[in-house]
């Protein structure tokens, strides 16, 4: 219990953060309350000055960092428009903050064995006789370039893809997808350590895609990346 004389030195967070980075804040509140909408005529810097209370420096400052992240285009003689989506850009970055973490190989196969059986879940009750038909398709390509001892990592990719597209969820499929780029690295290494069992889970994990029945969907998942986790601690 703390008493009344009891003293505690935090800083104010405004101290801490420039006010370029408050107007970031800002703007991404703006965003996530549908203020600022994609594609939209951002207000001028002038409005944005006096809508938060700072400089126009500061907006400024603010605007290029959205456009160095790709979120913001500035048109000349027309103002600075919001994406309706990110420019396709080799790391973004998110990723490359998740690549520089002090992480471990276990926090990386923790992250994608919770993802993985997560959205399955989804993409089991949302797949489609066509999501079905192109995942079959997707791990026979797999499967026939496993069996040759040929580079497979492309065609697990695709496989898997097929299924995080199943969800119809943008959210889902974007996170899945930054999972992916994330693991790309040891899943070119995961298809070079050939694992009858992995493959042979890859195999059942369409099963239970094509069925819906997800009674083993935890396990089979755990065993279709006992590869993956080999790959990790090598």
């Amino acid at each position: 219990m703390f008493k009344e004389n009891d003293k505690v030195c935090i800083e104010p967070v405004i101290k801490n953060s420039s006010l370029s980075e408050l107007v970031l804040q800002k703007i991404q509140q703006s965003i996530l309350h549908k203020e600022f909408q994609a594609g939209m005529l951002l207000p001028s810097e002038k409005e944005l000055s006096e809508r938060y209370g700072v400089g126009k420096s500061s907006v400024r400052e603010a605007l290029k960092m959205l456009h160095a992240l790709g979120v913001v285009n500035p048109v000349q003689g027309k103002g600075t428009y919001l994406r309706k989506a990110l420019q396709h850009q080799v790391l973004t970055p998110l990723l490359y903050e998740l690549m520089l973490m002090d992480s471990t190989a276990e926090d990386l196969y923790e992250l994608r064995l919770m993802f993985d059986v997560a959205y399955m879940r989804i993409a089991v009750s949302k797949a489609t006789e066509e999501d079905k038909a192109l995942a079959k398709a997707r791990f026979f390509e797999y499967k026939e370039l496993y069996a040759a001892n040929l580079p497979a990592d492309m065609a697990d990719k695709a496989y898997h893809k097929v299924m995080l597209d199943a969800t119809r969820n943008k959210f889902i499929i974007k996170i899945g997808q930054l999972i992916m780029d994330l693991c790309s690295p040891y899943l070119e290494k995961s298809n070079d350590i050939r694992n009858k069992e992995a493959l042979d889970s890859h195999e059942k994990l369409l099963e239970i895609f094509c069925s819906g029945d997800v009674s083993e969907l935890e396990e089979t998942v755990a065993k279709s990346m006992l590869a993956f986790r080999d790959a990790l601690n090598s």
